[in-house]
């Protein structure tokens, strides 16, 4: 484990734009509650769900949650 923590500080870029819009995306869904926005970035940037959860564990896992039903449930829509 602490091997692939390892790797991916390592392989961390900071500049990266991905990186960049899964924080913008993580911090609409921390400080304002507001899914509906973060969902909006996600499909205006070609966004998946797997790149917010590999590039972050700032987020918690009850709102990873509620953003993936909310996700699925826009999906069928």
């Amino acid at each position: 484990m602490q091997e692939y923590v390892t790797n991916t500080i390592n392989s961390f870029k900071d500049e990266s734009a991905i990186n960049r819009m899964v924080y913008n995306i993580i911090t609409v869904i921390k400080t304002k509650h507001d899914y509906e926005s973060a969902i909006n970035l996600i499909k205006e940037n070609n966004i998946n769900l797997e790149d917010i959860v590999s590039r972050s564990i700032r987020l918690p896992l009850p709102d990873l949650i509620k953003l993936a039903d909310l996700m699925i449930l826009k999906k069928g829509k």
